[in-house]
């Protein structure tokens, strides 16, 4: 079944001025930000380049040798990168304002970067989790707080973006990006934005669109949302998220299991894959037909036992339990030396726990009560659908 590389190779000899974005354009944007443009495009301020340039500039750093060897979601992006160099589609978008920001002080991890098409709209694209540790334990932090770190960065990144684009102001830097001052100096105009992201970087697309004010919200037309995690409760009722939950489109695969954390208000449609389980997260292996995600019946069982018993466990701790577990669990991955998850299979994530002789025994108390509730969740969900 064909996916976006072959999509690339049907519809890339058409414009967007023909045919304008459609969802499968938005999951190729949202996986193109997974290229580590940092060393081509250092300066905000200065620095674009169109997506040819850009795969000219890599391919000469990266020998096709050196991208087999990268991890997939590396491997798979640059293999991305060099098809739409290629593609009349897509070869002359420009890309602009690229940023990649990691803190391990402040626990985020965060990239965007906006796309500049023919048609003279616009595509912010944010980045999914990487492979660092940093970038997992952020993921956790949606747990237990209303805002995370890479949140803030996305709505303050969308809201400078939007002022600076629909005014023609291209001298914009870095720091600026994320910085809220001066921005209602610059009025909206009619200029459309596009706004996506995969796994976390779905997340953070949507609630930068709710966080910013009405007139921002208003030269949104769609904010694309692929197999990203939810929000806690408070957030879904926010008067932000009303106005803009119409032009939300969620999609997730069959099995699973980011896209089902915490909670959707918006409708979200379920689509098809050639993996199998967790490897459905895997957006190069949803399958495509024509201009569209081929649509599946609904989650599979696994999924929605799964998805019931994650709520059931996260119902069942305040916050301040899930905090302790977050920070009890990565600390033990810090001090084992685990810098990138690639690295870590779960049976090395079970002796690494075992072996941290330096818990205390409150921690150590905590970590069995917490797994225990996780158990008990599980064989709850079990039992109900027994008695359905």
């Amino acid at each position: 079944m064909a996916d976006i590389m072959d999509y690339i190779d049907w519809r890339g000899d058409i414009g967007f001025d023909e045919v304008h974005v459609n969802e499968v354009d938005g999951l190729i944007f949202s996986q193109l930000i997974y290229v580590q443009m940092k060393s081509y495009m250092p300066d905000a301020k200065k620095s674009y380049l169109t997506i040819k340039q850009l795969s000219s500039l890599y391919c000469a750093d990266h020998s096709d040798d050196e991208i087999e060897q990268m991890p997939n979601l590396f491997r798979h992006s640059a293999r991305l990168l060099q098809k739409l160099a290629h593609s009349r589609r897509y070869a002359d978008c420009i890309l602009r304002y690229y940023i990649y920001d990691i803190s391990e002080k402040e626990e985020s991890q965060f990239s965007a970067v906006t796309i500049e098409l023919p048609d003279g709209t616009y595509f912010i694209s944010y980045s999914g989790t990487d492979h660092s540790v940093v970038g997992w334990k952020e993921n956790f932090n949606l747990s237990y707080l209303d805002e995370t770190p890479g949140q803030n960065k996305a709505k303050k990144y969308l809201k400078q973006v939007a002022a600076y684009i629909c005014n023609d102001d291209r001298g914009i830097n870095e720091k600026a990006l994320l910085d809220d001052e001066n921005i209602n100096n610059k009025s909206i105009n009619t200029r459309k934005l596009w706004i996506g992201g995969h796994s976390k970087g779905g997340n953070l697309a949507v609630f930068a669109a709710m966080h910013v004010d009405k007139e921002v919200q208003d030269v949104i037309i769609k904010v694309f949302n692929f197999d990203g995690p939810g929000f806690n409760h408070k957030m879904i009722y926010t008067a932000g998220y009303k106005r803009i939950f119409d032009r939300i489109e969620t999609f997730l695969p069959q099995s699973s299991i980011v896209g089902l954390l915490l909670e959707h208000v918006d409708d979200y449609e379920v689509v098809r894959s050639r993996n199998s389980g967790p490897l459905q997260h895997d957006a190069f292996s949803w399958e495509i037909m024509g201009g569209s995600i081929i649509k599946a019946d609904g989650l599979d069982k696994n999924s929605v036992r799964l998805d019931k018993t994650l709520r059931n466990w996260i119902g069942s701790m305040d916050e301040a339990q899930r905090k302790q577990f977050v920070n009890v669990l990565f600390s033990i991955a810090s001090d084992s030396n685990f810098e990138n998850l690639d690295q870590m299979s779960f049976k090395q994530l079970i002796e690494m726990i075992k072996a941290a002789d330096d818990l205390s025994k409150a921690d150590w108390s905590m970590l069995k009560d917490t797994v225990r509730l996780l158990i008990s969740a599980g064989v709850g969900v079990v039992r109900d659908e027994k008695e359905k």
